[in-house]
């Protein structure tokens, strides 16, 4: 039941995302990267970020993904949305094994110069925490989140 609300709100966010006016891009250097490394993205909106970063929101690979980019047009990161039967098998693993009792709300797929790591939002006990692992399935931090 909760993947069909993770599912919904990111059905949503695309329909909001799409709908709303887009910047555009104006920068051929960033088009060039964009469409070379997210070829076939649909639902394109870009904003203009603090710093001078250009932000891309899009589906790509049924996935909604945000893509962070430079003016020199080089990919900085991005994150996309994800099922937790869609991570590592490393990373379920080492989830189960640490935090069996927790209700997992929402995941994310943080690609960056650092790696790919992944956070979970979970809840357990009425309290919800972010919990940020790398591929390895090794608990990088777990935060509590304020309501």
């Amino acid at each position: 039941m909760k993947q069909f609300f993770l599912v919904l709100s990111l059905s949503l966010a695309v329909v909001l995302t799409a709908s709303a006016n887009p910047t555009p891009v104006n920068d051929p250097k960033v088009e060039k990267a964009f469409s070379k490394l997210f070829a076939g993205a649909s639902n394109v909106s870009w904003s203009k970020e603090e710093g001078n970063y250009l932000k891309a929101s899009f589906v790509w690979g049924d996935h909604y993904t945000v893509a962070y980019f430079g003016e020199d047009g080089k990919l900085l990161g991005s994150i996309r949305g994800l099922f937790f039967n869609q991570l590592p098998l490393s990373v379920i693993r080492s989830f189960n094994s640490s935090f069996s009792d927790h209700i997992v709300l929402e995941v994310r797929e943080i690609s960056n110069d650092e790696g790919v790591s992944y956070t979970l939002l979970t809840e357990h006990k009425n309290k919800k925490y972010r919990i940020r692992m790398n591929g390895l399935g090794d608990v990088i931090e777990k935060t509590r989140v304020k309501k």
